[in-house]
Formats: C-alpha cells, structure tokens, sequence
C-alpha cells in the first residue's frame, strides 16, 4: 500500500509541470462522463417537486483519465492507480457543465450512448437553476439528434403537438410488459408481433408529461439492454430514435415558451437549434408558439417575448421568409385560430406597435418585412405598413 502511495505521489510530482491545460472531461469516453454525471447530479422529489441536486463531494476520474498527453497510458495507469477517486467539489456546477460540453463529442452517432446522454440533457434542460447550464443541455440535445440523422420538427406540426391518447398508452405499456425478453420465456418464443405494435404505438405521438418523455427513452434504453433478439433489438432501435425525437421538439418548444429574463439566453438557444433542425419552415411554429396566452393577455403582458434580443432573432429569421412561407400560419391543439400569425403580420405588428424614435426594433422589422414581402426598396416611414396591413383580407 506504502509502494502504491509513494509511486502515485513521485509520479504527481513528475507531471505537475503538464497540468495547467488538464480540464475534466478531456480524454474521457462517453460512458465515463455519464458515469461521472451521475455521481454528482442527483434529481430529487417527485412531479413539482423535482429539483436538481449538486453533490459536494463525489468519486471522479482521477486527474490522469483526463489528461490528453497521458491518454495512451490511460488504460494501465487506471489498473495499476485506480481510475476513480473520491473528492471534494469546489464547484460541482462547473464540473458537470465541462462534462456536458463535451459529452456529445464522445457518443459518435452510437444509439445507445446518445439514448442515455439524451435523457442525462432533459433532466438538466427542464429543471436546472443555471441558464449555461440549459444552453449546454439544449446544444448538446441537438447535437444527439444531428449525429443520429433525427429529424423532430418533420411532418404535422399540429399532429407533432398532439398528446399521445391515455387509452393507448396503457395497452401500449401492457403489450410491452407481457411481451418483453423475460416474459416470453425460455427458450424464446420468436413471436414478436405484440411488441411490435406496443413500440410502434407508444411512441405514435408525444407522452403528455415531459418527465414521462424522458423516462421513456431510459426505459427503452433498459428495454434493450436485456433483448437477444436482433428482431426485437431493432424494433426498440426505432422507437428509441422516435422517442428521443419527441423529447428533444418537446424541450425545444417548451423552453422558447418562457417569459423569464434571466432566461432570454436559454431561449435563444432553443431558437437557434430549432430553426437549424427544422428549417425555415420552422419560423411560423415558434410565432404560434411563443405567442401570449389568453391568460398571459388578461394579466396585460406582452403577445411576444418581452427580451428585445429574443425578438429581434424573432424578427431576423421572419425577415428570411418569402412567398407563400411570409404568410403561413401554424395552428396549434389547445390554441384558437385568432391567436396564430404569420411572419408577415408579426413584423408589421412590430413596426406598428413599437414606439417612435425609442425602438431597436422598429426599423430591422421593416427591412425584414420588406425583403418579405418582395419591395425593392425600404422605406423607414412606417405609413406604408399601416397601408398593406389595412388591406389584408
């Protein structure tokens, strides 16, 4: 024990002079940064009441897993050393928001790895206190979906917003309990036309609470894990896929929907990877999105974000419209027609409601409501815009 001692702290001593670059998460494969994630981030309580828990103190990767110019004796260094060692935190946040950026660079497009980082980034996005450390869950979320080819904001958007049906998701949940590996016995049945149909239907639409969307990708994940039929595997590889989809439009959606300032910075993340992951067609789902409610227009709020940054990235990707797409609407369950609005109306609301003189806002929303609508040239004097928003049917 003596020897071991002596060696650790002779060979500490040898690479201090290399440590200043050292940071915690280069080096580490993705299994140990989830491996390290979980010992530092616990989610406690139940429904309203969860809440993210930092530990103070937690058993990490000794300093010589991490260090890139020791990586290709990592592997002996962590039989004969240990690989992991208990220590205090001076700052856990910090810690695990080095580990979530790199995270995606380590899952590589693997199904399973990026199934189990997708579920460690929803926890975070929903429900942590620090805005960097939701735009860090939010990039790495979508990063996930590009290295997977995933495509959450393709076809219906209105269809995309539905709730799953609770009758459904019940029978669902029973075909995959009675149909699972255990429950088909030894040796297996082969008949999967059960489960099949429980995985094709579970993940038929969005699951109602964004907790269960989460839960259901680590279920699926466990799901496949205790399968040995290459069948089977592969009918959960597809519902895994679609359940990470779910997840991820879901988050997206739900974080540009906020009206808290300290969040503005979380929100323009979320609207920069949904436009990079649905495209243009996008622009009009998050109007109908962030729109104000009839709850939040009785209480005298704003119909948009009140963050003037937040609509001037509003207001830049309208301006990026043209054609049909200037004018398209995107209606929503649970929202009334009168409520849903186009690129185009939105940018002349813009010029018509901000105040002279004082406005950020007022002339970029008449240059993006000019390239449109096709002008040629701008005109800064907003009469123009009355006049064209006058006569619109």
């Amino acid at each position: 024990m003596r020897t071991v001692t002596r060696a650790r702290t002779w060979l500490g001593i040898a690479l201090l002079p290399l440590l200043s670059g050292c940071s915690v998460s280069v080096a580490l494969t993705s299994g140990e940064i989830l491996e390290e994630l979980d010992e530092i981030v616990r989610i406690d309580g139940a429904g309203e009441e969860r809440a993210v828990v930092y530990a103070q103190r937690a058993l990490v990767s000794s300093w010589y897993m991490h260090y890139a110019l020791l990586q290709p004796i990592r592997v002996p260094l962590a039989w004969i050393f240990g690989r992991r060692t208990e220590r205090p935190l001076e700052n856990p946040g910090d810690h695990v928001r080095e580990l979530l950026a790199e995270l995606p660079n380590e899952t590589h497009a693997h199904l399973m790895r990026c199934a189990a980082a997708a579920s460690r980034f929803g926890w975070l996005a929903e429900l942590d206190a620090n805005q960097q450390t939701r735009v860090l869950a939010i990039d790495g979320m979508s990063k996930i979906c590009r290295q997977l080819g995933l495509k959450p904001f393709e076809g219906s958007f209105f269809e995309l917003n539905t709730p799953i049906d609770n009758k459904v998701l019940e029978l669902a949940r029973v075909g995959i309990r009675t149909s699972r590996r255990p429950a088909r016995g030894e040796p297996d049945s082969g008949n999967l036309a059960q489960l099949e149909k429980s995985l094709e239907d579970i993940v038929s639409a969005p699951l109602f609470g964004w907790d269960e969307r989460i839960m259901l990708i680590e279920d699926l994940g466990a799901l496949h894990d205790e399968e040995t039929n290459e069948k089977a595997l592969a009918m959960i590889r597809v519902a895994l896929r679609r359940s990470i989809e779910h997840e991820v439009r879901a988050i997206l959606l739900s974080t540009i929907k906020g009206r808290d300032r300290s969040f503005a910075e979380v929100r323009l993340c979320a609207m920069e990877q949904i436009r990079r992951l649905g495209g243009p067609r996008t622009v009009p789902l998050m109007l109908a999105t962030m729109a104000a409610t009839p709850a939040q227009r009785a209480a005298n709020l704003p119909t948009y974000d009140p963050d003037s940054l937040v609509r001037l990235r509003l207001i830049h990707y309208c301006g990026q419209l043209n054609g049909e797409r200037a004018h398209s609407v995107v209606h929503l369950p649970g929202r009334q027609e009168w409520e849903a609005s186009s690129a185009s109306e939105f940018l002349a609301r813009t010029v018509l409601t901000e105040r002279d003189y004082y406005s950020k806002l007022r002339t970029p929303a008449i240059v993006a409501l000019s390239w449109c609508l096709g002008r040629k040239t701008i005109d800064p004097d907003p009469a123009w815009v009355r006049k064209w928003n006058d006569s619109r049917p």
